[in-house]
C-alpha cells in the first residue's frame, strides 16, 4: 500500500518542481515508509511514497512504459493482475517487473479509456499520456481507497491525503457549511464534498480526465441492484461459497506477513476460517476489547481462534486512550466522528506488530443487511398496512411531544413519514430541526434552506430498485462504507503502514449479493442470512446466531464518568465558543439534558462527540496546533 500525490498545471504550463513534491510526499511518508518517487516532466509532476508488498526487489515508482510516454503513481492491489497478463502479452506486452502496477500501464495502452473496467482491486491512482497530454485520475468501484483533489486557477492538485494539497498550494481553508452540517449529520463529510471549499474528494467508481480543456468527472462503474439470480437459495448458497474463496484466495499474495483482523463477528470470522482453510496453516489474528460489559467481544473472538488454531492477540481500549484522539484526527483529516475509529487505530497499531498485510471482514453488513436499520426498516414497513392518514392521526401527535434523541422516537417519525424519508433518517444523528436550534444565526444564513436529506436522496433516486431494503443497501454502499467504513480503516491503517484487504468488498461478490433477492439476506428479521448458512457448521453457532453487536465504543460511559471534565473542559472553552459555529446555550441545554438523562432514555453521545471531534479538529487543522490539543 502506498501513497500518491501530483500536481498538473494544465492551463498556465508553470513548471512543477520536485521539491514541491517532496513537501507533499513527507505529510503522507507514513503511508509508504520503503520509498520515495518523484518524476517531473515541464508542468506534470509526480510523487509516490511505497509501502513494498510484492516484488519487493523492482516495482518502484513513478513507473513509466518502454518509451517512457505513459508514467504511473498507483496506490493498491490490482488481485486480477496475473489473469490480464496473458492476454498482454500475447498482444505484444513486454513485462519488466512482477508487480500489478505495470500491468495498468499496458491495459491502458492496449484499451485506452475503457481499461479501468478490466481492473478488479483496491486503488487510487494518476495516469500521465504524454502523447495526448492529459492526466487520469481514477478510485476504485468501493472507495477503499481516498483521493483528494483541488481544481484551481488551471492547476489539478491531488493526494492520498487531504493535508497533501495544503503542501503544494496556499489552498483558502474557508469551511464549507453545507459539509459541516453533513458532518453533524453524518458524523463524517461525503465525497466529492470535503469540509474545506474548493477540495474535493474524487467518488468511488468515478476517474477525473484533465487537459488542456479544463478537468471532467467520469463514472465507469455503479451497482446494479436488480435481482438477476433466480436459482434456488441452496444454489445461491453454493455460489456465495465459491465466490468468497475466490476472493480470500486473490487477497493472500504477499511477500511480507500476512494476517487478519478477528472482531468476533460473522464477516470477519467468516474470512479467517476461509484463510485457515486456504493457507492450511495458523493465521495471525488480532481483537480488540473493552472492559465495559456490553461492548466487548473478545469472548467471541477467542472462541473463533481457538476454532481455527490462530496465533491470537488480544488488547483492550481503555479511556485513558483518548489522549490519542489529536494524532487520529491528524490522519483522519477531516472532522469524522465514528467513535470505533479509536479501536480501529490501536486494532491496526497492534496488528503491524506481528503483520505487515492484513485481511478485514469490511463489506459483509453492506452487502448481505447486516446492519440493524435493515432489520428496522423491515418492521416499521410491516406497520405500513394501515392508512397513511390513520397513522399520522394515531402517531404523530405523540411523535410531536417527545424529544428527537428519545429512545424509540425514531420508530414514530419513520412510520408516520413517506418510505424514503423514513429510510434516510436511519443514516442521520443530530436531525434538522435540532441543528437549526445549534447552528448560530451566521452558520443558519449560510446555508439558508440545505438539508443533508438531499444527499441520501440523491442516491434513493438512483438506485435502480424498488426494493427498500435493497435501496437501504444501496445508499449505504455509495455513502457510508466508503467515507466512514472504508475511509477510517484506509486512514487508521496507513498510520502505521499496515495493508488492509476486504475480501467482501470484491467488486463480483458485491455484484453477485446485489443480483439476490433481499429475503436470502434479510430473512425473518435476521440480517446476513445467506452468509451465515454458508457458514453454518464452520462458525460456533453462538457467534452465527448472536445479536449484532458492531465496533461500538462506550464512550456514553467515559462522558459520564472518567472523560465528563475532558468533554465540558472542551465544549464550553472560551475558544470553542469563539469560533461562532454553534449556538453556546444549545450546547449546553443538550449537555445537560445528556447528564439528567441515562443513555437508554435519551441518546446524546453521538451528537456531543461530534461536537467535541470538531472542536478538537479546528484546533489541530485551523490553529495549527498539535501537541497541546487536549490542554
Amino acid at each position: 500500500m502506498c501513497g500518491i500525490c501530483g500536481i498538473y498545471n494544465y492551463k498556465s504550463g508553470e513548471t512543477v518542481t520536485p521539491s514541491l513534491l517532496r513537501d507533499m510526499c513527507k505529510t503522507i511518508a507514513h503511508r509508504g515508509p520503503d520509498e520515495e518517487g518523484i518524476w517531473t516532466n515541464g508542468n506534470i509532476g509526480l510523487g509516490h511514497r511505497r509501502l513494498s508488498i510484492i516484488d519487493l526487489s523492482s516495482g518502484q515508482q513513478p513507473m513509466s512504459n518502454e518509451d517512457g510516454s505513459i508514467w504511473i503513481a498507483f496506490n493498491g492491489e490490482i488481485y486480477n493482475y496475473r489473469d490480464l497478463n496473458p492476454f498482454l502479452e500475447e498482444r505484444g506486452h513486454v513485462f519488466r517487473t512482477r508487480c500489478d502496477t505495470e500491468t495498468i500501464i499496458h491495459l491502458y495502452e492496449e484499451k485506452g479509456d475503457d481499461f479501468l473496467k478490466d481492473l478488479g482491486g483496491m486503488f487510487a491512482f494518476s495516469l500521465w499520456d504524454g502523447r495526448k497530454k492529459r492526466l487520469i485520475i481514477a478510485r476504485d468501484r468501493l472507495g477503499k481507497k481516498p483521493l483528494y483533489y483541488s481544481d484551481r486557477n488551471g492547476s489539478l492538485i491531488f493526494a492520498s491525503e487531504l493535508k497533501a494539497l495544503f503542501a503544494a498550494a496556499p489552498i483558502p481553508k474557508d469551511i464549507d457549511f453545507t459539509a459541516l452540517s453533513d458532518y453533524l449529520s453524518l458524523l463524517y463529510v461525503p465525497a466529492p464534498k470535503t469540509i474545506f471549499m474548493g477540495v474535493k474528494k474524487l467518488e468511488p467508481g468515478t476517474c477525473l480526465i484533465a487537459d488542456r480543456n479544463g478537468c471532467r468527472t467520469e463514472r465507469y462503474w455503479d451497482l446494479s441492484c436488480q435481482p438477476r439470480f433466480h436459482g434456488s437459495f441452496e444454489s445461491a448458497t453454493e455460489e456465495l461459497k465459491e465466490n468468497i474463496k475466490r476472493c480470500v484466495e486473490s487477497r493472500l499474495e504477499s511477500e511480507v506477513p500476512l494476517g487478519a483482523f478477528l472482531s468476533g463477528g460473522v464477516d470477519s470470522s467468516a474470512v479467517v476460517y476461509s484463510m485457515s482453510q486456504l493457507l492450511k496453516k495458523s493465521v495471525n489474528t488480532t481483537s480488540i476489547g473493552f472492559r465495559e460489559t456490553g461492548f466487548n467481544e473478545l469472548p467471541y473472538a477467542r472462541t473463533m481462534a481457538d476454532r481455527v488454531k490462530s496465533e491470537h492477540h488480544e488488547y483492550m481500549l481503555e479511556p485513558d486512550f483518548i489522549r490519542n484522539l489529536p494524532r487520529i484526527i491528524w490522519h483522519l483529516d477531516e472532522p469524522f466522528a465514528d467513535s470505533s475509529v479509536m479501536p480501529t487505530y490501536l486494532l491496526c497499531e497492534m496488528t503491524r506488530k506481528n503483520v505487515t498485510v492484513a485481511l478485514s471482514g469490511d463489506g459483509g453488513d453492506e452487502n448481505f443487511a447486516g446492519y440493524t436499520r435493515y432489520s428496522s426498516a423491515h418492521n416499521e414497513n410491516l406497520f405500513r398496512f394501515a392508512p397513511a392518514w390513520m397513522r399520522a392521526a394515531l402517531l404523530k401527535p405523540i411523535g410531536r411531544l417527545l424529544p428527537s434523541t428519545l429512545r424509540g422516537y425514531n420508530f414514530l417519525r419513520n412510520v408516520t413519514a413517506t418510505r424514503e424519508q423514513a429510510m434516510a433518517n436511519t443514516f442521520f444523528h443530530f436531525e434538522e430541526p435540532l441543528k437549526k436550534e445549534l447552528f448560530s444565526t451566521f452558520v443558519k444564513k449560510e446555508l439558508q434552506d440545505y438539508e443533508t436529506f438531499s444527499i441520501i436522496g440523491r442516491y434513493f433516486s438512483e438506485c435502480d430498485s424498488d426494493d427498500p431494503i435493497t435501496r437501504l443497501q444501496y445508499v449505504d454502499v455509495r455513502t457510508y462504507l466508503p467515507e466512514d467504513i472504508l475511509m477510517k480503516v484506509d486512514k487508521m491503517s496507513m498510520a502505521h503502514s499496515l495493508e488492509v484487504r476486504a475480501p467482501f468488498l470484491d467488486h463480483k461478490l458485491v455484484e453477485f449479493a446485489f443480483s439476490l433477492p433481499s429475503n436470502f439476506k434479510l430473512n425473518g428479521g435476521c440480517g446476513k442470512y445467506i452468509l451465515k448458512q454458508a457458514f453454518n457448521g464452520a462458525l460456533p453457532d453462538d457467534l452465527l446466531y448472536r445479536k449484532k453487536a458492531g465496533f461500538s465504543v462506550p464512550i456514553d460511559f467515559w462522558f459520564r464518568d472518567k472523560l465528563k471534565g475532558l468533554m465540558q473542559s472542551v465544549l464550553f472553552d472560551a475558544r470553542t465558543v469563539s469560533r461562532g459555529y454553534f449556538d453556546p446555550a444549545c450546547v449546553r441545554r443538550l449537555w445537560q439534558q445528556y447528564q439528567r438523562h441515562p443513555f437508554y432514555q435519551i441518546d446524546l453521545s453521538s451528537h456531543l462527540w461530534a461536537l467535541f471531534v470538531f472542536e478538537l479538529w479546528n484546533r489541530i487543522f485551523i490553529d495549527g496546533e498539535m501537541d497541546t490539543v487536549l490542554q
